[in-house]
């Protein structure tokens, strides 16, 4: 009988790893630096572009939300509560719009009657061009524009409720009083509604100084330009930060020589008898960045209205609006 003799199995267990080499090993490491630098820089300027997107949004917000603020006030101007100015009044100019010593030549108001214009302004001064008044516009931008103000509140309140201290406008409703057509002042309000017997309501009488300012937080200075506003009314000068990041405002004043309501011309500095007949107002606004942007350098120049403005060569981006509002108020009454 043959016997088969099993063959001898051959060794099948796998060669154990040798590890990689040193020239294995630093083609690897150099791989992978050149993916992270890649995924750094990636990341870098991804942070980079999101930065100035965020920069430049808020650069944008804040010159439109200026605009609107100027847009509501500049529509509100001659508001007078129920009192109307008829097209006999006479509009007057004066010579300090921050004193409001009712009487004098500063309110604007007498009972023969005169009203103040609801809408002054300064041309841009390399100075502040109220300087000699009593407004005490600290920390003014030099060679920027000041617009002035004046309305009543919209809100009217009971001659009960009057605040001390505040000056108010009451208008008389009853036909049988003759020789009072409004009072204005802090108190002495005897005026009645149609009624001759229910005191008439006070709105708050309000004057509102638009400027630029070099700084939001001047105590120290933090050197970021402002639009600020002066608001008198309440017996006090209140001055309120509105939007940080406005550089500079110009504003071109639309002029009705026909009577009928509507801006024949537009001027920056309109004469002293022009004031009674401006009726619209056209703001023009550079904002810029709060912060700076690496690499970058602004010289370019503005037109702001009439007026040119060049960048200082600085890293800040801008961006100029226009729009022009029209006097709601005072155009009204005309057509």
């Amino acid at each position: 009988m043959n016997t088969i003799t099993p063959q001898t199995r051959l060794n099948s267990s796998p060669r154990r790893q040798a590890g990689l080499s040193l020239v294995e090993l630093m083609i690897s490491l150099t791989i992978s630096l050149f993916l992270l630098a890649g995924i750094t820089t990636l990341i870098v300027q991804q942070s980079n572009s999101r930065n100035e997107l965020e920069k430049s949004s808020r650069a944008i917000e804040n010159g439109r939300y200026a605009m609107q603020l100027l847009h509501n006030d500049i529509q509100h101007a001659g508001f007078f509560g129920e009192y109307a100015p008829a097209s006999g009044v006479t509009y007057t100019v004066p010579s300090d719009p921050c004193n409001l010593a009712l009487g004098s030549a500063n309110s604007g108001w007498t009972t023969t009657p005169t009203v103040p214009v609801p809408i002054f302004g300064y041309a841009a001064a390399a100075t502040d061009p109220t300087a000699a008044t009593t407004c005490g516009l600290t920390n003014y931008q030099a060679n920027t524009s000041i617009l002035v103000l004046r309305r009543a509140s919209t809100n009217a309140i009971a001659a009960a409720s009057a605040v001390a201290g505040s000056t108010y406008l009451q208008a008389n409703r009853c036909s049988t009083t003759f020789g009072s057509l409004f009072t204005i002042g802090t108190s002495g309000f005897t005026l009645n509604q149609k009624d001759c017997a229910t005191p008439a309501p006070l709105n708050r009488y309000i004057v509102h100084v638009y400027y630029i300012s070099n700084c939001d937080i001047c105590s120290p200075s933090d050197g970021i330009p402002t639009l600020k506003m002066l608001e008198l009314g309440d017996g006090t000068n209140t001055i309120l930060p509105l939007t940080e990041g406005i550089e500079n405002i110009q504003y071109d004043y639309g002029i009705d020589s026909t009577g009928d309501g509507s801006p024949n011309t537009y001027s920056a500095t309109p004469l002293t008898a022009d004031w009674v007949n401006v009726m619209a107002v056209r703001v023009n606004l550079l904002a810029r960045n709060i912060d700076t942007t690496r690499g970058y350098v602004d010289s370019k120049s503005y037109q702001l209205g009439s007026l040119a403005v060049t960048a200082a060569n600085d890293s800040y981006k801008r961006h100029a609006y226009t729009e022009l509002v029209r006097a709601v108020n005072p155009s009204e009454r005309r057509e």
